[in-house]
């Protein structure tokens, strides 16, 4: 007996069950009504490529959480992806096809002739199998080649999508010196040019470099750094002291899971990849008259 995926026994599945042109929320999808035999039934069409009964069963029995509606839009979605593989010459080796299968078997802890065995049990020919193998590693193929690869190649464009995805908060680059007013109120004409490594080295004063957000400032300093723009130097002062303050830059702190964050757009690139497809495709859903 099958494990691991293959653990839940395949239950019948209803023909009426399913989805219509309304169910599948897919305006690309055509309904045709028309009587259908229970083995091997045609149950869908993309570009005139059939989906057969037996290839509903072996998704649900791959994925046994998936109703029969998902497991057929899944395969809408696999067949329009693969054949806009095909056409751009991407093709899977029926070596690789063999090694698939082969790995699998073993993960099964089975042969591949006790693979095909069990497969027959369930109402299943290998060439089922080795079809959808097929059509899903061409699908993951042009996934990886025109979704994935050039959203992560724009690194700019994704740390865009990623920031507008996250609660920004800004970081102030700053220099300040710390001048007593004493101090202070004897270099008047010192102050005024405003030239911060000037006023640093005739007064012997160090320094100090921060990068903060701005409720970590003084509120007198906290207020005269909203003022600036990166690169001017304006003044704050409290009770003891004359602060120079001198905007740098300002970067932004992102809040939030990035990876999580990463997998949404990912996922989000891949549907209007896949709904794009099918827009263009001429894809037909048959379904049963009378269960």
């Amino acid at each position: 007996m099958l494990r691991s995926i293959f653990l839940i026994p395949f239950l019948v599945i209803p023909l009426t069950t399913f989805a219509t042109q309304e169910e599948t929320n897919n305006p690309n999808v055509k309904a045709i009504s028309v009587p259908i035999k229970l083995v091997d039934a045609t149950v869908a069409a993309v570009n005139g490529e059939p989906i057969l009964l037996s290839d509903v069963k072996l998704y649900r029995l791959l994925f046994p959480h998936t109703s029969p509606k998902e497991a057929l839009q899944r395969l809408i979605d696999i067949y329009t992806v693969a054949q806009y593989a095909q056409a751009r010459g991407i093709s899977i080796p029926p070596q690789k096809i063999n090694e698939i299968v082969e790995n699998f078997a073993s993960s099964q802890g089975m042969t591949v002739d006790q693979l095909y065995q069990e497969l027959e049990k369930a109402g299943l020919g290998g060439s089922v199998f080795t079809n959808f193998l097929e059509k899903y590693n061409l699908y993951i193929a042009a996934i990886q080649l025109f979704v994935l690869k050039p959203l992560h190649e724009n690194k700019e464009k994704l740390e865009l999508l990623i920031a507008e995805r996250t609660k920004e908060v800004p970081l102030y680059e700053l220099t300040i010196l710390k001048i007593p007013k004493k101090v202070a109120e004897k270099y008047t004409d010192l102050l005024v040019s405003e030239d911060i490594n000037k006023i640093s080295q005739t007064l012997g004063i160090k320094p100090i470099n921060l990068t903060v957000e701005a409720q970590a400032l003084k509120p007198q300093i906290r207020e005269t750094v909203k003022r600036l723009s990166p690169g001017q130097v304006d003044f704050a002062e409290d009770k003891n002291y004359l602060y120079v303050v001198k905007l740098n830059g300002i970067k932004y702190k992102h809040f939030g899971d990035k990876e999580k964050i990463i997998k949404q757009i990912e996922e989000e690139k891949i549907k209007e990849f896949v709904q794009r497809l099918e827009k263009e495709a001429v894809i037909k859903l048959l379904i049963k008259e009378n269960s």
